[in-house]
């Protein structure tokens, strides 16, 4: 599967149901390559007055409990 195709799925909390945003980033294992958590640009509440920061989350591959065909399910963040 391609990142980009990863970017374009949301990102649900499945204990909750609550949407957390879609994959903004990767953070990759610097020795073996292997991809070790996602970063997560969280949807904007409220208009934020302080610049350009973005909300982000890091959520660990091993939270990761299924990636369906527009979903990415993810325990444990609530």
């Amino acid at each position: 599967m391609r990142f980009s195709e990863i970017q374009r799925k949301e990102i649900i909390a499945a204990n909750s149901g609550r949407f957390l945003g879609y994959v903004e980033d990767a953070v990759v294992h610097q020795d073996t390559g292997y991809v070790e958590a996602f970063v997560v640009a969280e949807p904007k509440k409220f208009m934020a007055f302080s610049g350009n920061q973005k909300e982000t989350l890091k959520i660990p591959i091993e939270d990761i409990i299924v990636v369906g065909k527009d979903v990415i399910l993810v325990k444990g963040l609530d």
